[in-house]
């Protein structure tokens, strides 16, 4: 089966959504399948074809006109569409940000983080996400529900989304539930060094990440703790963090790595005392269940697969508040027995729950149901 992957994201992935994408799609080549990853080109670039981590990738054209960006590549892509799809069995689309595409071709949509959900977490002052916000209200939900409303079968990656989904949007059909997948041996490969006396965070250094919290819990733990802050990633926050380190005092104390590849990350999370999640929203995060498989302690709030982990979490839970993640990051970094041994069940955990395998065999089912559908 011929399968068209859809995302908005760059490629080489640098955000989870297209990490998700980039491992389905070696899936389903081991499968025997014949997979297509359509992803966003080059700033003002045409349509060229390339190669990431050995699968085929078909770059769209793309145009940074904010805030109509991804308007602007509709017609792009429902050209490619109308012309055939290259020949595509099923269209497989990975929202958010998406504007509507007709096609007779089967589809299945993928909802990652609806973004009236998304948006509304975000708590930080200024024009820009105020656009952002606005821009969720009046544009991206048409094109969510038009797609909800559209799609031969609607897929939620956690619980929560689905229940976003239910209650900011008009369903049409049952959304179905088919969890993210990790690579687990990847990031359990290789043994846990000796830890730093360091707190990691991975992910967007963008809005609803908490990361004005986390900075100011940093500055609040005691002197005999005193660790390092290591950042790894990019976004829009970057130069206002690096700002406000200095003026909470914690100049040398705090690291921005910029993006780093997956083999820099484990190496990250192989030796990081602490991994932190200090969002205020998150539908999942993949970062979360890659530093749980690399056996990493961690300590989230509880957001996205947090809240999906039961009373007892294998983490450290923490309040949403500055005061609350210190709490949480100074007892990690207490009692590293302890530590060691949620990361351990944590682990175990991530295996069991979020393997690629069953994942696959469930988008492969719901790949069979829609073909009949668009017959």
């Amino acid at each position: 089966m011929r399968v068209a992957l859809l995302t908005n994201n760059r490629f080489p992935p640098r955000e989870g959504i297209g990490r998700h994408v980039l491992e389905l799609a070696r899936r389903l080549r081991a499968r025997g399948h014949e997979p297509l990853v359509l992803a966003r080109g080059e700033p003002f670039g045409g349509w060229r074809h390339g190669v990431v981590e050995d699968l085929p990738v078909r770059f769209y054209p793309f145009w940074p006109l904010r805030p109509l960006h991804h308007a602007v590549s509709r017609r792009a892509l429902q050209r490619w569409l109308d012309e055939g799809a290259e020949g595509a069995q099923v269209i497989h689309l990975h929202m958010p940000l998406f504007p509507p595409l007709r096609t007779a071709l089967p589809t299945v949509v993928t909802f990652h983080s609806p973004m009236l959900a998304d948006t509304a977490a975000i708590g930080e002052k200024g024009l820009r996400p105020l656009a952002v916000r606005l821009n969720a209200r009046l544009v991206s939900r048409v094109w969510e529900q038009w797609h909800l409303e559209r799609a031969g079968h609607v897929v939620a990656v956690s619980q929560g989304v689905r229940e976003e989904l239910a209650r900011y949007y008009r369903l049409a059909r049952e959304v179905e539930l088919v969890p993210n997948g990790v690579d687990a041996q990847f990031f359990a490969g290789g043994p846990r060094r000796r830890p730093m006396p360091c707190v990691l965070y991975v992910g967007r250094l963008g809005y609803r990440k908490g990361l004005f919290r986390l900075l100011e819990a940093l500055a609040s733990l005691p002197p005999h703790l005193a660790p390092r802050l290591v950042l790894a990633g990019e976004g829009p926050l970057r130069a206002r963090l690096e700002r406000e380190a200095v003026a909470l005092g914690l100049e040398g104390r705090v690291q921005l790595t910029g993006f780093l590849g997956r083999e820099e990350i484990r190496n990250w999370l192989k030796r990081a005392a602490c991994v932190v999640n200090p969002a205020d929203y998150e539908s999942g995060p993949l970062t979360l269940l890659e530093a749980m498989a690399a056996g990493a302690p961690v300590v989230s709030t509880r957001t996205g697969l947090v809240a999906e982990m039961g009373a007892t979490p294998p983490l450290l839970v923490s309040e949403t508040s500055a005061e609350g993640l210190a709490r949480s990051i100074a007892s990690c970094l207490a009692d590293p027995g302890a530590a060691r041994r949620r990361a351990e069940t944590a682990q175990a955990m991530v295996r069991q729950r979020f393997a690629w395998d069953a994942a696959v065999g469930q988008l492969l089912d719901l790949y069979q149901a829609a073909r009949p559908l668009a017959a």
